[in-house]
């Protein structure tokens, strides 16, 4: 009989003085490997925090409930404003590499949804990369939200071109988490061995697939980047034409985006 998983206790709570932001340059070294030069100084979140952002972090607590370490995580966004509507941005969600898998980011989401819903707001957005399949999971099964346009080379990058899905997350109500759905639709991507195959740009049904890899990184470049461009072209094409990503479907080892028509 397996022994039950323990997850480490942990607290979130929000950060207001300059100080305690000193930890988040860190924590965005630890996530990602960030040079000097890419990481979000203290001062960027001490403003943020005080001007309707959210800065929240979490921190290792001992039997009793009292912090017992430095923070490991932290989220981070800001009001947004396009069209005459108002929206919260969230930027930036990092964690420890040895915290991964107990739970915190799904808590630093929801805590983030608390904090917007305070503020009279109802949704959230933020970008994502199409090819890390363990993202589309979490952002689409675990908390709920869905990708509603999809933006070539969002950020500059010297290698992969760095293309981003836009999330939409409302917040009005909880969400609870979902498994992932058996792939049902017309599929207008597939693999064809690690090689994407060709796009199909041209179905008209009301639920389709596009497969993802779900080591994307791991495969020789040129592969990597045939990727990026076969999804480029399906997910930029069907959002772009009345679709969202509602969801990531599975099927053994292969995993698939659902795409919806959007009502």
């Amino acid at each position: 009989m397996k022994e039950p998983i323990t997850r480490p206790a942990f607290t979130i709570r929000n950060l207001h003085t300059a100080r305690e932001m000193v930890v988040l340059e860190d924590l965005q070294r630890a996530a990602w490997g960030y040079s000097e030069t890419a990481v979000h100084p203290r001062n960027i979140f001490r403003i943020h925090a005080h001007l309707g952002g959210v800065v929240a972090a979490a921190f290792p607590v001992d039997e009793t409930g009292e912090e017992c370490g430095p923070a490991f995580g932290f989220v981070y966004g800001f009001p947004a404003y396009q069209g005459g509507r108002i929206w919260h941005h969230s930027h930036l969600l990092a964690l420890r590499p040895d915290w991964r898998g107990h739970g915190a980011a799904v808590a630093l989401k929801h805590h983030q949804a608390r904090r917007v819903r305070e503020m009279g707001l109802t949704k959230v957005t933020w970008t994502f990369d199409p090819l890390v399949a363990r993202n589309a999971r979490f952002n689409l099964g675990k908390l709920g939200a869905r990708a509603v346009s999809y933006h070539p080379e969002w950020y500059v990058a010297e290698d992969l071109p760095a293309d981003r899905l836009m999330m939409e997350w409302d917040v009005s109500a909880e969400h609870s988490e979902r498994p992932p759905p058996k792939p049902q639709g017309v599929r207008v991507l597939e693999a064809q061995g690690q090689t994407p195959g060709a796009p199909d740009l041209s179905a008209d049904a009301p639920k389709l697939l596009a497969e993802v890899p779900l080591n994307a990184f791991e495969l020789p470049s040129p592969l990597t980047l045939a990727w990026r461009l076969a999804l480029r072209d399906v997910l930029g094409h069907y959002l772009a034409s009345g679709y969202a990503v509602t969801d990531l479907a599975r099927e053994g080892e292969r995993a698939f985006y659902v795409l919806e028509r959007v009502e």
